[in-house]
Order: structure tokens, then sequence, then C-alpha cells
């Protein structure tokens, strides 16, 4: 009987020791994947766009799994007019963006077209002609020196084919320095300035001149981005490629657009652009613009 209640003893005094002892253990266990699920890792490397501080990755090497980002729109309008000359205008336009940690890459292609009825004076039927019909494509590559940093070095290259300027084609290339001067939540400001040289083939040079016209060239554009509503967004582009010779021909351009959001991917754009050349051939006006509109989607 002593032997019994001795042995009852012992187990109902070992209980309490092996239950604390088993929830001693599911408490270390917890622990344990609580800190392998949230407790942060100190860093072996850094990516371009983490938030670490500078003490912490100032002697790390950059991560080899580098994020990569594509984004884009295409936009597209038609128009048609209806009086003693009926005429038709179209355009087009496709913009793609790449970012690859210090890296972004634009990339812009431009059609417009317009046709207008012209009347045979012997026929006396009708037929549309193309009177104005313009290409342009331009990709520009910005390197940002710094993580974080505003300032960068670009690449630039462009060609336009507009048949109605005087010019077969337009063409130049551009290198240099950029800054991003100012940014907040809503708006931002580039600016940037570099070398660079262009080649334009004309269709009819004046008598004594070359066919083909080369030139070095300074590149200066800014870029100036604000939503100026909830829903509207303006944005100012400005370039100049000036042929510091004197007799070669510099061109200039400005584009003024407001766009306005109408669902998700849906947005309708109003566009107005500026082109000058300061020195054409015959009857060509240096001054050329267009107004658009057009459905911008989203990529």
């Amino acid at each position: 009987m002593n032997r019994i209640i001795t042995f009852v003893g012992l187990c109902a005094f070992s209980f309490p020791l092996l239950a604390a002892q088993e929830a001693e253990d599911i408490s270390e266990a917890n622990e344990a994947l609580v800190r392998a699920l949230y407790d942060e890792k100190e860093p072996t490397c850094y990516n371009f766009t983490d938030e670490i501080p500078p003490e912490k990755y100032i002697a790390l090497p950059e991560c080899n799994n580098i994020p990569s980002s594509y984004s884009g729109a295409f936009e597209i309008g038609a128009f048609f007019k209806t009086d003693s000359r009926n005429s038709a205008f179209a355009k087009t336009g496709l913009d793609l963006d790449h970012e690859r940690g210090k890296l972004r890459t634009n990339v812009r292609l431009d059609l417009f077209i317009r046709k207008t009825e012209q009347q045979d004076s012997e026929t006396n039927e009708s037929d549309y002609e193309t009177t104005d019909q313009k290409w342009t494509s331009t990709i520009q590559s910005n390197y940002t020196f710094e993580r974080g940093g505003k300032n960068y070095g670009f690449g630039f290259a462009s060609y336009e084919d507009d048949r109605f300027n005087g010019y077969e084609y337009q063409s130049s290339v551009a290198a240099g320095w950029g800054r991003r001067w100012f940014e907040d939540d809503i708006s931002y400001f580039d600016a940037e300035i570099g070398p660079g040289y262009k080649i334009d083939e004309l269709n009819t040079p004046e008598p004594g001149d070359s066919k083909t016209q080369k030139a070095f060239i300074v590149r200066t554009a800014a870029t100036y981005e604000t939503r100026v509503f909830e829903s509207i967004q303006f944005k100012q582009i400005v370039s100049a490629e000036i042929a510091p010779k004197s007799g070669e021909s510099s061109k200039y351009k400005s584009i003024s657009a407001f766009s306005t959001q109408l669902v998700d991917a849906l947005a309708l754009k109003f566009a107005f652009t500026v082109d000058y050349n300061s020195k054409v051939t015959g009857n060509i006006q240096k001054t050329r613009t267009e107004t658009s509109l057009t459905l911008v989607y989203s990529i």
C-alpha cells in the first residue's frame, strides 16, 4: 500500500514538471518561427531601390537580381473634316519605358498623316491625296550615377521623315549630362545638355548646297510634368539641337500635352506641337504646328 501511495505521489509531482517542460519547448519553437518570419536579416548586398541605411550598405556589393520593369502607352486619333475640300487626319504613337536598376530607357514612335480631297481639272474627278505625312522615332537611355541621386548621363538618337518640310529625313545623336532639378509627390523637372552630331538629307538643295548636310550640334532638353487636378496631367517638353557654326540648320521643338483619365487604362490626350527649323528651302515655312486629340491606352 505504501508503494502504491509513493508511486501515485511521484506521478502527481512529475506531470506538472513535464507539462512545464513541454510548454517551454513550444514557446521556444514559436519564438524561432516568429524570428524566421518577421525578423530583419542583415543585408549581404543591396538593390538600387532598397531602402537600406547608408552605414549598412556602404561596403556591400550590388545584388545580381537587379529589379526590372516595363511600362508604356499606345495612342490613336482620327478626324474627318467636311467642307469644300474634304480632308482626313490620323495620328498614332507608341511610348515604351524600360527601367532596370540605374538604367532607364524610353522609345517613342509617332506617325501623322493627312489626306485632302483633290479635284482633277481635266476629268473633274475627285481623289484623296496625301498632303501631310510625318513619322518620327526617338530613343533615349539615362544612367543614374548614384543610388537615389539626381544626376545622370544620357544617350539620345532620333530619326524624322517628313515629306513636306523640305527634308527627306533628319537624324541626330547626342550624349551628355542631365539632372533632376526638382521633384515632389505630383511633379518633377529634368534638364540636360550634351554634344552631338546630325545628318540632314535635303529634298531640293539650293544651288551650291550639298544634298547631305552634316554638322556638330549641342543638344539641350527639358521636361516638366505635374498633376493639375486629381485626374489631369500636364507635360511640357522642349528641346533644341543647336548648330554653332553659321549657316547650318538648328532645330527646335516644343510639345505641350494635357491628359485626363477616362477609365483605369484609358485616357484622353490633347497635345500642341511646334517644330522650327532655322534653315529651309523654297517656300517651306520655318515653323510648323500640330494640334492633336487622341485616345491613350496604358500598357
